[in-house]
């Protein structure tokens, strides 16, 4: 286009000028830009090829970046510990609140597995403890992040060369040993561990769940008898653990089942409820004792205190499971059903002649109802009425006499009776018991060593009250508040009541434990509730409530409604 052209379309001489030479420009410029970048591109390729020819020249593999780079190979290397332990036939891992928690640490590249396991003790059980207890009582083994065993010899440059991990992770894995172990030499080695066999630790690993099937495997014993091994022999032998698991709805089944082998009382039971989410540190075994005796008291005769009764489907096995299941509980968690006659059990463990005058009318009086025991304090004392005289009569007839005693004989009829009801009529199931609860003797010797047992594990409202502590030395105004809404709620609960608050805290309606431990949280709304953990016997409480009647109505709910189902882990 001539400059003519142009002047038809722009009229500046110097615009023209310009709109020229930018167009000379675009023409010119791709072919230049591209040639000087082919050129770059070529020389790049040149300097990259005489730098590896350099290298290879020489003969140490090193880049020049490397040489002289004191990082290039680092010394140590940071790795991840964490803890498993073994519980209901699987590992779970502990977490921070309870002692574990994920730990990071930096070691030397060469230290070998055997040594971090010393660190793992030192971190997970300072000074030889632990919230599950001191670490005699467990074996050690180091585990990678698959739950893989490790070698003791493996250092942790070659866990890092074989699993090509950014960051290696380790567990330091327990398993609980159930033996008393001999004693030592205090002038011994204090890093003296337990080792046991591949045998014993084969069984401590197996997970024997049952639900509806007897035991068919029990630990193995020299003893001909089915008593509990005496020290000398638990010293001397490991005594193994049994998972069972207990449907809820068919307690006294299952539990029976279990309790049909004699040697049953030689294992470590860990139990777990069907269908419900809880690790067994007592507290789930301490509901599954609760939980049968509250549903075989049902079936048993009297009020306030009760005496088995003889059933058709029960056998002499039934009866001796029955006798075996007492005895479990109170050796294992110091659990008695208190509701069951002290002098059915005195007769159980010393014989039917051990019972005497004074304890057996206790009992009696309180196997009566309300009513009928009125009428016998009367006829006692010997100022009874006509309405006595009908209650006392319905007595009698329903002890199989149909008409009164003359009145200087009345003491000596309604002993026999006394006697008839609480020892004669369950003479057989007391022979089926006997045979286990004589094994406890040593530790209950004499009546007086039962009425005080009995004694001391009846719930009391100031008993209760005086288990509850808090973790905090000083509480807030709404913490307060709350802990005061708790007391005066224990303190004014009925007796019944208060055995279930017992139980939800505790997993048994007696006194297993020496406190409850309170805790608080800030729960609104309608996710505002109390949690309680059994095994610990530690009670969450929401500070959040405006007034007692609010916190009695939520409390009540709470124990009425299905409070037992373990549904946290």
């Amino acid at each position: 286009m001539t400059d003519e052209e142009l002047e038809k379309y722009l009229n500046s001489f110097g615009d023209r000028l310009a709109l020229r030479a930018f167009c000379h420009q675009i023409m010119a410029g791709p072919s230049t830009s591209g040639a000087m970048e082919k050129t770059t591109v070529l020389q790049r390729l040149r300097d990259k090829l005489r730098r590896k020819h350099k290298d290879h020249g020489n003969g140490d593999g090193l880049s020049n970046k490397q040489v002289g780079n004191k990082h290039a190979a680092k010394e140590s290397r940071r790795f991840e510990i964490g803890w498993l332990h073994f519980q209901m036939g699987e590992f779970h891992q502990v977490k921070t609140k309870n002692g574990g928690g994920t730990r990071h640490l930096t070691c030397q590249k060469n230290v070998k597995i055997e040594e971090l396991m010393k660190t793992g003790k030192e971190l997970f059980f300072p000074h030889g403890l632990s919230p599950k207890g001191h670490a005699e009582k467990f074996i050690f083994e180091i585990r990678d992040f698959s739950q893989n065993i490790v070698s003791p010899e493996c250092t942790v440059c070659q866990l890092y060369d074989q699993t090509k991990l950014r960051m290696l992770r380790l567990y330091i894995c327990t398993t609980e040993i159930h033996t008393i172990c001999p004693q030592r030499d205090p002038s011994s080695d204090s890093s003296y561990d337990f080792h046991p066999d591949e045998q014993t630790l084969e069984k401590l690993s197996k997970d024997s769940i049952l639900s509806d099937q007897p035991i068919e495997s029990v630990a193995s014993s020299s003893r001909n008898d089915c008593l509990p091994p005496g020290p000398s022999e638990q010293a001397a032998n490991v005594r193994e653990s049994q998972y069972v698991k207990i449907r809820r709805v068919m307690v006294i089944k299952d539990l029976l089942e279990i309790f049909m082998d004699c040697k049953v009382l030689n294992l470590a039971l860990r139990m777990e409820f069907a269908n419900e989410k809880a690790l067994d540190d007592d507290g789930v075994s301490r509901d599954v004792y609760t939980a049968f005796w509250e549903e075989f008291l049902e079936h048993c005769e009297g009020e306030d205190e009760r005496v088995p009764r003889l059933r058709p489907d029960y056998s002499e096995r039934e009866w001796q499971a029955i006798g075996r299941i007492w005895v479990k509980g109170y050796m294992d968690h110091g659990l008695i059903p208190v509701r069951l006659s002290p002098a059915f059990i005195l007769a159980c463990s010393h014989g039917v002649t051990a019972v005497d005058e004074e304890l057996l009318m206790s009992s009696f009086m309180k196997y009566l109802s309300a009513g009928e025991r009125s009428a016998v304090e009367k006829a006692l004392l010997g100022n009874m009425d006509e309405n006595d005289d009908e209650e006392l009569l319905d007595l009698f007839s329903r002890m199989g006499s149909h008409h009164l005693p003359p009145k200087e004989n009345m003491h000596a009829v309604i002993q026999i009776m006394a006697h008839k009801v609480i020892l004669q009529e369950s003479k057989f199931i007391i022979d089926c018991f006997s045979s286990s609860i004589t094994s406890v003797q040593l530790n209950l010797p004499t009546k007086q060593s039962i009425v005080e047992l009995y004694e001391s594990k009846k719930p009391t409202n100031k008993k209760v009250a005086c288990m509850i502590q808090t973790s905090k030395e000083f509480l807030n105004q709404q913490e307060q508040m709350a802990f005061n809404y708790l007391q005066r709620y224990v303190k004014n609960a009925a007796p019944r009541k208060l055995e279930t608050f017992l139980r939800f805290c505790t997993g048994s309606t007696v006194m297993c434990k020496d406190k409850i431990d309170l805790t608080f949280n800030a729960l609104s709304g309608l996710s505002r509730r109390p949690v309680a953990h059994t095994c610990a016997a530690v009670l969450e409480l929401p500070y959040t409530y405006n007034s007692y009647p609010e916190f009695r109505t939520e409390f009540d709910n709470v124990l009425s409604g299905d409070c037992f189902a373990m549904d946290i882990l």
